[in-house]
């Protein structure tokens, strides 16, 4: 089994550039008349990110349920298995508007 400590040390460090980029996207400028004035991320990209982070968490656990379910097979335990899987399934969008919400 892969150790996890990978992904979590990507998610982290994807995390801190999210906040590096949004600090820098913050940040106060002059703007043409010499004006200092706060640049600030609109409502709807700060809505975007945090949808697409949603969908990335989504799909993570729907990935280690997946994964979950193989080692738990792999183990001699076919009941855990089946839990697992039925835990994947209902994490995937069983319906079109579902899918469209997750961005699938």
């Amino acid at each position: 089994m892969q150790d996890s400590g990978g992904v979590e040390d990507q998610e982290v460090a994807d995390l801190q550039n999210l906040v590096e980029r949004t600090r820098a996207e913050a940040a106060p400028v002059r703007d043409d008349s010499g004006e200092v004035r706060q640049r600030g991320i609109s409502a709807r990209r700060r809505a975007a990110l945090a949808k697409q982070r949603e969908l990335a968490a989504h799909q993570r656990a729907i990935e280690l349920h997946e994964r979950a379910a193989e080692l738990q097979e792999r183990l001699g335990y076919p009941d855990r298995a089946a839990n697992a899987r039925q835990h994947a399934e209902h994490a995937r969008p069983s319906d079109l508007g579902r899918a469209e919400c997750l961005g699938r």
